[in-house]
């Protein structure tokens, strides 16, 4: 299994995403200073996330005090092994498509994100979130899980689902349930005038 330097993060790393990152901790910098790539993994609350990413450095600079910033991408989900120090031995987890048409739950997660952002900007909220997702059903599902309104440890559970059907089943609930949360705001709003 190879090797990774390990950073533990409070926020979750997507496939896909692009971040940039401050690295605080100078031990932790001077690793990552010639690092081509690296796993990032959730930590919340001291425990570490048996599931991360691949995380490809595209830029690092020097930052005041010791410090390092990292502009960063994505890749595989990792399944986290052993720890010595500060690396991890990982594997890469397999992303199977899953049952049933990932094409169709793609395009109705598409919909979904649409009717997410109109009900966002009609209770003049900004929505920030896109109304293109991408046409592969996994780069989409997390291209939907980094835009969508939630938390991290959410997040976290989006990426340790193990099919891309079960994601984007998922992120299917919580689109509905985000826009239903918004258009009932709204429905309260008229009440009131």
């Amino acid at each position: 299994m190879p090797s990774y330097v390990l950073f533990p993060r409070g926020r979750v790393l997507l496939p896909g995403q692009r971040l940039g990152i401050r690295v605080h901790d100078v031990r932790l910098a001077s690793l990552l200073s010639d690092a081509g790539e690296f796993c990032a993994a959730f930590a919340a609350e001291g425990e570490l996330s048996s599931i991360g990413v691949r995380a490809r450095t595209v830029a690092r600079s020097r930052a005041p005090h010791d410090r390092l910033d990292v502009e960063v991408v994505g890749g595989a989900r990792l399944q986290l092994g052993s720890i010595d120090g500060d690396l991890v031995e990982a594997r890469q987890l397999a992303e199977p498509p899953g049952e049933g048409d990932v094409e169709l739950l793609r395009d109705e997660l598409q919909r979904g994100v649409q009717r997410f952002a109109a009900a966002a900007i009609e209770s003049g909220r900004p929505a920030s979130i896109s109304s293109t997702l991408h046409p592969d059903p996994t780069v989409a599902s997390y291209q939907a899980a980094t835009l969508l309104p939630i938390s991290h440890p959410e997040r976290q559970e989006l990426l340790e689902v193990e099919t891309t059907t079960e994601r984007l089943e998922q992120e299917l609930r919580i689109v509905a349930g985000e826009t239903g949360v918004l258009r009932h705001l709204l429905g309260l709003g008229r009440m009131g005038a």
